[in-house]
């Protein structure tokens, strides 16, 4: 058991160093905008900079000898990192209490452990060094299993088949099909060909682009021009994201035979109206005026790259909304939930309500949230995803 004690403090220690490692890495990822780099990168440091703080508190149970500095540098480490953050994420005053907080409570507790396990008998000492131990080692295998997942089935763009039922919907579109896809965030024209191919076969009605569509360099035409090589029987239709400039997204999708929506909409069939508005971040969406051409009993779908919106404007006339922005969590615990939007309201104002798949807007309405195609790192159980949605009455 001694020897398993020694392997553990050793490990923790190296665990220290393997973050500092991390915490340069990413933030010259960051700082060099490459692959996605820039915000993902540094909300990414975020949970990298109370990395030694948790760490810290392992430590602590473990029992170091003379642990007097070791319990300093990794405070000093996390409080540092936290002020890295500030200074290059620009976050809002107040963020770095949390770090200060959370790396505080870290020498905290482990100077409270090694004082209760001084005054333990060796017995319960020993029960308590086995259940750190437990825990441990169940919290290495949940990382474990998070890190294969990112390498492997969050590499691999996933087709998710969806069905959504509306008395609204005209009985001749009974069976209709809609590819819906968002925040590309400048994807390989090879992988973006892929996708158009993979929709070619399948043979659908509508296209719909929900923004993000950024390509190298901040080049739209190549990646309007791969996507308006997919087959439809109603066209191609597509919004802005907050990354898109939206009057050179625009004249892209025009010369490339797309049609972008802002605060407008279109009747594509005798009682199907599809609508779109502008990016919340960057301009004034407006559901009332993107539907004012629908009549009472359409089927009128939207299309919003953020989907803040459903909370924020009257919904009661629409019958299904389409979004992405949200990137399902980013970085999610098995995919149920997504620290950042627990702790942060930077990407939505509504929690976990908006992480990925369906939910409803403040009046009732159908929302579904696609966890958009890039392939950016980091995805941890977010699997980019190309959302195929067939209408029913």
């Amino acid at each position: 058991m001694q020897k398993i004690f020694t392997l553990m403090k050793k490990v923790v220690w190296q665990c220290y160093a393997l973050t500092s490692i991390l915490l340069v890495v990413v933030l010259v990822w960051g700082l060099s905008g490459r692959l996605g780099g820039g915000g993902h990168a540094f909300r990414l440091l975020n949970f990298y900079a109370i990395i030694p703080g948790t760490l810290f508190i392992f430590g602590g149970f473990l029992g170091f000898k003379d642990a007097r500095w070791k319990w300093v540098y990794p405070i000093l480490f996390g409080i540092l990192m936290r002020l890295v953050v500030l200074q290059f994420a620009r976050l809002q005053v107040g963020m770095p209490l949390f770090g200060f907080i959370f790396a505080f409570s870290g020498m905290l507790i482990g100077v409270i452990a090694r004082i209760i396990l001084q005054k333990m008998s060796v017995k319960w000492q020993s029960k308590t060094k086995k259940t750190v131990i437990i825990f441990a080692t169940i919290s290495c295998a949940i990382i474990l299993v998070h890190a294969v997942h990112a390498l492997t089935l969050d590499r691999i763009i996933e087709y998710r088949e969806v069905t959504f039922s509306s008395p609204n919907l005209p009985a001749e579109l009974h069976g209709y099909k809609i590819a819906f896809i968002t925040d590309a965030h400048g994807m390989p024209s090879p992988r973006l060909q892929e996708v158009v191919d993979e929709l070619n076969r399948r043979e659908i009605d509508l296209l719909l682009l929900g923004g993000d569509f950024y390509h190298a360099h901040g080049d739209p035409w190549r990646s309007m021009s791969i996507l308006s090589q997919t087959i439809t029987t109603d066209g191609i239709f597509g919004v802005e994201g907050n990354h898109d400039r939206h009057a050179i997204l625009f004249e892209a999708k025009r010369e490339n035979g797309i049609v972008p929506l802002s605060n407008s909409g279109v009747l594509l069939r005798d009682g199907f109206f599809l609508a779109g508005v502008e990016d919340m971040w960057n301009r004034n969406p407006c559901i009332a005026t993107a539907t004012e051409g629908a009549s009472h009993g359409d089927f009128v779908l939207l299309l919003s790259h953020n989907p803040d919106i459903s909370m924020q404007q009257d919904t009661t006339n629409i019958d299904l909304i389409l979004s992405g922005h949200t990137h399902g969590g980013q970085v999610t615990f098995f995919g149920i939930w997504a620290p950042y939007f627990t702790f942060w309201d930077t990407i939505t104002s509504y929690g976990q309500r908006f992480t990925s798949g369906w939910a409803v807007s403040r009046d009732g309405a159908a929302v579904f949230v696609s966890n958009g195609m890039g392939e950016y790192l980091p995805r941890v159980w977010a699997r980019p995803q190309v959302v195929l949605i067939t209408l029913t009455q």
